[in-house]
């Protein structure tokens, strides 16, 4: 019978009051003193005790007393049941289970401790030493570095206060001069008139002595001076004002004449970035055409700039091509779309991505790959359309199922942001036969254009309707039928009006700024922005893509 030495060397207490032991049962394996030996026989009357002086202590196995037999006590474990047994259990109800001793079992499983503990003495303990050091030593250089982090921080935000305090010393400086350049003009011109009405007196008393006089020559030499004064005119003071706008948590700016800051809150790969910049860049009062691309596609459905003065394009067919500003096909991709994709758009990695609406996918083009992965499955019954890539890395789908529209963002193929209903859950599009286009603004709005409701419509990032511009202040002959959006560095919105062959251009408030309109700029049914911030233009009809300069 095997024996254990686990707990030979305990200190020699009695196991039931905790006194000094002198005496032992072997068979129950307990430390008893003088007082507990009674009770401990008492309490188990059907067992038999061993009971030795604590010397005479033999170390060997307590098996379990039986539960159905009073007196025997379990060596035998059924494997059938997978319980402890007495002899009395084999012959009887466990007589046809498959049997072992106990203590083969339970050496057994010693060795699969044994195994355990060698394991994890040998192989884990150490493993996770050398990442508890390792972890050891990534607390300490993430502490150190953010720690500098936080001194960067510091210097940087006395220099940014710094470049603020130098913002508005120079706002200060130009109102201090625009105020002594007027007041100089003011007094100057004051000083004129007040020359002018002595002047005035001194010719008035001179006329009166004229009406005196009795000599005919004075009065027939008399010349009136009336035009002289009839001629001056009101002095007109024109400077600028100074303009503030205050969004909370969103943006400060100020403007005075030409000096405008800019401090906005902005998104970045899911970061939070505050960039102060000062900008003299202004909406041309005249835009220009300066490139007039043929791509012979006609019609020509889709457009997105990519690289150095070129662009994607698709159009009645299942390949996107790349040409650049010459028209020059330099790259084509075949699809496996049943007609041809319904949109296109590029990745901030410079991949090409496309939405197949009979399959309700959104597929990727690996850069320097040729094979067509699937980037994103539409939610059951709902169709993708328009798309856009976003600063941070998402991928903004708008889709329709029958006559409604929702727009969602995906991260991957992760779900992040469904955008169908308001703060009091009325839906924010109209039902209706058209798709919606959409873009995302620097300050993290969602535009788009909402053809069933004749609207742009910009919703913030928590999902709350910001505004609603419905072209008013551009009147025009046909009613205004918003479609291809982009925002530019500035934060402007600019929207095609298909109906009217115009762009409007709003500030990020919603704010009209300026009707674009160039010869030939017949039915836009593409638009997108190069890396030079020049606007391109795709035309349905002809096929043509006119690059607009509309910046200085």
């Amino acid at each position: 019978m095997a024996t254990f030495r686990s707990w030979v060397q305990d200190i020699n207490e009695c196991h039931l009051c905790g006194k000094s032991s002198i005496e032992f049962c072997n068979s129950c394996q307990l430390n008893l003193c003088v007082n507990c030996v009674s009770k401990h026989v008492d309490k188990f009357q059907s067992l038999s005790h061993d009971i030795v002086p604590f010397k005479n202590r033999k170390i060997h196995w307590v098996f379990p007393e039986c539960k159905l037999h009073q007196g025997q006590r379990c060596e035998v474990h059924c494997q059938d049941c997978q319980t402890p047994i007495c002899i009395k259990c084999c012959i009887g109800a466990h007589k046809h289970h498959d049997a072992s001793e106990i203590v083969e079992v339970v050496e057994i499983k010693q060795q699969e401790i044994r195994k355990d503990i060698e394991e994890i003495e040998t192989k884990l303990i150490p493993e996770y030493k050398k990442i508890n050091t390792y972890l050891q030593g990534r607390l300490t250089k993430v502490t150190e570095e953010l720690t500098n982090t936080e001194q960067e921080k510091e210097r940087l935000r006395t220099t940014w206060h710094q470049e603020v305090d130098n913002i508005f010393d120079k706002v200060g400086i130009a109102i201090q001069a625009m105020k002594k350049s007027c007041l100089e003009n003011v007094t100057a011109y004051q000083t004129k008139i007040k020359n002018l009405i002595e002047e005035m007196t001194q010719a008035i008393q001179e006329n009166k002595q004229f009406l005196k006089t009795t000599k005919p020559l004075d009065v027939f030499n008399y010349k009136s001076n009336l035009n002289k004064y009839r001629n001056v005119t009101k002095v007109s003071v024109k400077y600028p004002s100074l303009k503030a706008n205050i969004v909370e948590g969103k943006e400060l700016s100020i403007e005075m004449g030409e000096t405008k800051a800019l401090l906005a809150h902005t998104s970045l790969s899911n970061s939070a970035v505050d960039v102060l910049s000062t900008s003299q860049k202004q909406l041309l009062t005249m835009a220009k055409v300066i490139a007039d691309i043929p791509t012979g596609h006609k019609p020509l459905r889709r457009m997105v700039c990519v690289g150095e003065n070129g662009a994607w394009i698709i159009g009645s067919n299942k390949t996107i091509s790349r040409v650049d500003i010459h028209g020059c096909v330099k790259e084509t991709v075949v699809t496996n779309c049943r007609l041809w994709p319904d949109d296109i758009s590029v990745t901030n990695q410079g991949e090409l991505i496309y939405s197949d609406c009979n399959k309700r996918t959104v597929n990727i083009i690996r850069t320097g790959q040729c094979k067509i992965e699937i980037l994103i499955t539409t939610p059951w019954d709902w169709i993708p359309s328009r798309m856009h890539c976003t600063r941070s890395g998402d991928t903004l789908v708008s889709m329709f199922n029958g006559q409604k529209k929702k727009i969602i963002r995906y991260h991957g193929k992760k779900k992040m942001q469904v955008i169908e209903k308001d703060e009091y859950e009325k839906p924010i599009f109209e039902d209706g036969n058209f798709v919606l286009y959409l873009s995302e603004n620097n300050n993290g709005d969602v535009c788009a254009s909402d053809m069933n409701a004749g609207v742009l419509v910009a919703i913030e990032m928590e999902g709350r309707v910001r505004f609603r511009y419905d072209g008013t202040p551009v009147r025009k002959r046909d009613q205004f039928s918003p479609r291809n959006i982009v925002t530019d560095s500035l934060s402007q919105i600019i929207v095609t009006d298909y109906n009217n062959s115009c762009l409007h251009i709003l500030d990020q408030n919603g704010q009209f700024l300026k009707c674009l309109e160039c010869h030939g700029l017949n039915k836009i049914n593409a638009l997108s922005l190069d890396k030079d911030g020049r606007l391109w233009a795709g035309l349905f009809e002809s096929g043509k893509i006119k690059v607009i300069q509309y910046l200085n």
